[in-house]
């Protein structure tokens, strides 16, 4: 049964991934000189270097705020308030990035809120807040939570034993932050450098945003603007074959550097630190830990703030083009979670029982998982010009997103579901055998174990979804559009009170359906049954 799925499965995926780059291949009149001129050309390197300085310069500062704040939330644990603060870092993987550009203009920008107080553009003599800056900052607001996140998880493995061996040896603050916290901080630090790394490598709607020009586009907005208005695939298929080697580098080298954090299954038994009665420590934390929130969740309080502030609510809310795209938007975030959830239980389960046959389980697991230095514009370039005419229908337009978004994040689900299934099945084999079960009832009977890891991958896979800009900006047309383009257009047609509505409605929508199931998966005790 196992073997005929096998076949059946990596068709299916071989066939949606291969797809589109035959589509781009059909247009491409390659030759050594197009290879000679792109070499030569000082803005094909610029574009290239600036893509790699920002990611590099923004993976480098996330990482560098993430090592104190993590220890600071991990020795305040027991805090309710640092749940919420733990959820709301993990809210920063799937916050739409367009909200995070309509954010950082409000407050940061030239006519800011916080440039009307202070007026530091005129004191520090900036002439305007977009270029490599606005890029740089933008990414750290919303990439440091998340890598916070991740090395919270890491301190939350270290073992109870070992705060209890440095309590009997009387270590002091520093002897305990340099031989027990950073060691383990250090496990995965490379990792999450370089997932933050390809995420700003790959980051599309923040540069296309706040770059300002020509001089700070990275790759991503350069293969979109090659293909879609040069209509030189040539040189957007060399762009894209640079970012998917530099990608694919940095994410060998940071799995084989991963030593198995759980970003997504929060567990937090209590436990007493061995400095929690130092006062001084304690006022400390408390500011670093205000400062913290003001700073890197003042794109939710501004998007907030703005929206109840709102005077015409009624009238914004009753417009044809919102109500349209909110319905798309909605419908692919929709049937894009429940897709994602099914593909991701079915191939972890399919991955997991290609055990005996190696080579087929890694071909499995690297077919499903390839898509991820792929860049979500090549996918989308490819089916845009393989549909032809048709990407002017709206159904047709509606299936292909859901089936783009759903090749990009199943990699995501596997991440999740994996080891929680691996360890199901190793523990719970005989019982299946002894029962003669099959496999549908056997997950059936085991549901209730992975029952919080599907909804959280739903619940994921609709924000993400919902707040897409990528993938829709090729497909949105007079017709056709979602939320996050229709923010776009608000932003760059300076209407900011609109705008201000449809991003506080896209805050409210994906913040509810991200803190709903972060709760419910939010664990104050390890799951004792596995």
């Amino acid at each position: 049964m196992f073997y005929k799925s096998f076949y059946f499965v990596a068709f299916i995926l071989l066939t949606l991934v291969i797809l589109p780059i035959f589509g781009i291949i059909s247009k491409i009149e390659f030759n050594n000189f197009d290879l000679y001129n792109f070499i030569e050309s000082n803005y094909n390197i610029q574009i290239i270097y600036i893509s790699f300085f920002q990611a590099l310069l923004s993976a480098s500062i996330c990482c560098l705020i993430a090592i104190p704040f993590s220890i600071i939330f991990y020795r305040n644990k027991n805090l309710k308030i640092i749940k919420l603060i733990i959820s709301l870092c993990g809210y920063s993987f799937v916050i739409p990035s367009i909200l995070i550009v309509h954010s950082v203009i409000g407050i940061y920008g030239t006519n800011g809120f916080i440039n009307n107080i202070f007026n530091f553009y005129e004191i520090l003599n900036f002439k305007s807040l977009f270029g490599l800056k606005a890029i740089v900052f933008a990414h750290i607001l919303l990439n440091a939570p998340f890598a916070t996140r991740i090395l919270f998880q890491n301190l939350n493995t270290i073992p109870k034993k070992y705060i209890e061996i440095a309590n009997s040896l009387n270590l002091k603050l520093l002897s305990f932050l340099i031989k027990i916290e950073l060691p383990i901080l250090k496990q995965n630090l490379f990792s999450t450098f370089a997932i933050i790394f390809i995420l700003c490598f790959l980051s599309f709607a923040i540069v296309m945003t706040l770059g300002g020009g020509p001089s700070t586009s990275n790759i991503e907005v350069a293969i979109y603007q090659a293909a879609l208005f040069e209509l030189n695939f040539n040189k957007a298929i060399i762009l894209s074959f640079i970012q998917m080697l530099i990608c694919l580098i940095l994410l060998l080298l940071g799995f084989y550097k991963l030593k198995g954090s759980n970003y997504f299954d929060i567990q937090n038994d209590f436990y007493k630190y061995p400095f929690n009665d130092y006062k001084i420590l304690k006022y400390f934390d408390c500011i670093m830990i205000i400062i913290y929130s003001v700073f890197f969740f003042s794109p939710i309080i501004y998007i907030l703030y703005k929206f109840i502030n709102i005077i015409d609510f009624n009238e914004i809310l009753l417009k044809e083009y919102f109500i349209n795209a909110f319905l798309n938007s909605f419908i692919i975030s929709l049937f894009t979670g429940l897709l994602v959830t099914i593909s991701g239980l079915f191939l972890s389960i399919l991955i997991f029982n290609m055990r005996e046959k190696i080579y087929s389980q890694q071909i499995l697991f690297i077919l499903s998982s390839i898509i991820i230095v792929v860049s979500p514009i090549i996918i989308s370039l490819g089916y845009f010009i393989l549909l032809g005419e048709l990407r002017y229908i709206n159904s047709i337009i509606i299936i292909i997103l859901i089936i783009i978004n759903c090749l990009l994040l199943i990699p995501f689900s596997i991440l999740i579901l994996f080891t929680r299934i691996k360890n199901i099945y190793l523990n719970f084999d005989d019982s299946k055998k002894t029962f003669n079960l099959n496999e549908i009832n056997f997950i059936r009977i085991i549901f209730p174990l992975i029952k919080n890891n599907l909804l959280f991958i739903y619940s994921l896979s609709v924000c993400i979804s919902f707040g897409d800009f990528t993938i829709i900006s090729f497909f949105n047309n007079d017709s056709f559009q979602t939320l996050p383009i229709l923010l776009y257009k608000l932003i760059i047609s300076y209407k900011f009170n609109e705008a201000s509505f449809v991003a506080g409605f896209m805050l409210i929508f994906t913040l509810f359906v991200y803190l709903l199931f972060d709760n419910i998966t939010y664990k104050e005790i390890p799951d004792k049954r596995i």
